[in-house]
């Protein structure tokens, strides 16, 4: 059993991105605790305790050969904090109680010393005798995870950094194909109808216009400040869900979660607007052009970057402080479809 414990913190440490540090946290409780259900539950918003993301899902059951079988639930889900996930947070301590036939043991999370969410273990025998061990994994957890963190954060800003850009979005384009798979199966017209309408994420190029000109006249500490209030606007107008990237300078990158065409250009529009209308200390205004395209689940995350940069071009070339869509600049002849042309750069 020491062994095997020892071999499976080595396994977990391995993990370079915190998305598969999640999922192996899962795996490797599943292995070594007798549970039907694992959740990794985070919270939305620092200092809020009162909504969380389930993050992971790990359904645990046993084939017909009596071997486990594990079933991952990929979808994100908001959670209300109850009662005994209050107890456990405030507490910062093991919570255990009974519902519908389960043992269920709530364990809190930390990291930087901070309460960041709730590991929740459900199963059909006591895990008492298993707490020291959940809470050692937990904690190795929350350690693992402040260090990836600082790698893959933007030190500025702490939005998502350049290095992480390909893997999240890749998994993202996984998650995009098994839903599309699911669908394809479904008998459902209305579903059929409802993927048809959003099935498809966004990824958004994002420039700052004359950037230059603000670090010449104002001197870069103004610079960077103007870089800094930008993400955490972003952080308010978009979702928890999107993802948000700074990839350097005054670049960003955004990955919006399937929403419909138009309802993609209103929040892009409406961001756009947010920033133009907010007074910068010492500078004023400050304006932002925007291009994006649509991710599809079969595309490579080059491609559809160097796709979203050339509607970014045609903003930064047409009058700045605006948005334009790639697929509709090809639809009216604006510019030439790279996608047939065979001039997509691939770094």
């Amino acid at each position: 059993m020491d062994n095997e414990i020892l071999q499976s913190i080595v396994e977990m440490t391995r993990q370079r991105d915190l998305d598969s540090l999640e999922y192996s946290l899962a795996a490797t409780l599943a292995e070594l605790v007798p549970a039907q259900r694992i959740s990794l539950n985070k919270f939305l918003k620092d200092g809020n305790h009162d909504q969380l993301e389930e993050v992971v899902h790990l359904f645990i059951d046993k084939d017909s050969k009596n071997e486990p079988s594990y079933e991952w639930n990929h979808e994100p889900k908001i959670i209300m904090a109850d009662e005994h996930i209050t107890l456990c947070i405030e507490g910062l301590k093991p919570v255990s109680y009974k519902d519908k036939g389960f043992i269920c043991l709530l364990m809190p999370i930390l990291s930087s010393s901070k309460v960041i969410g709730v590991l929740s273990i459900e199963s059909k025998q006591e895990l008492s005798e298993f707490e020291t061990l959940i809470d050692g994994f937990t904690k190795i957890y929350g350690n693992y995870l402040y260090i990836l963190n600082e790698s893959e954060r933007d030190k500025l800003t702490g939005l998502f950094n350049r290095r992480t850009f390909d893997n999240k979005l890749k998994r993202l384009l996984k998650m995009q194909r098994k839903k599309q798979e699911e669908y394809t199966f479904s008998e459902s017209i209305d579903e059929k109808r409802k993927l048809e309408d959003s099935s498809c994420a966004w990824l958004v190029m994002l420039d700052i216009d004359h950037f230059k000109a603000v670090n010449d006249t104002f001197g870069h500490l103004y610079g960077d400040e103007v870089i800094l209030l930008i993400s955490q606007r972003m952080k308010k107008c978009f979702r928890n869900s999107d993802l948000l990237f700074r990839f350097g300078g005054e670049e960003f990158v955004i990955v919006l979660e399937p929403v419909s065409t138009d309802q993609a250009y209103t929040i892009l529009d409406n961001f756009r607007q947010t920033i133009s209308d907010h007074n910068f200390p010492q500078i004023g205004t400050v304006t932002i052009s925007i291009g994006y395209a649509m991710i599809r689940e079969n595309d490579f995350p080059p491609i559809i970057l160097d796709l979203a940069d050339k509607a970014l071009y045609y903003a930064k070339e047409h009058g700045r402080n605006c948005v334009y869509k790639y697929e509709s600049l090809i639809a009216d002849g604006d510019i030439q479809d790279q996608k047939k042309s065979g001039e997509i750069d691939l770094f």
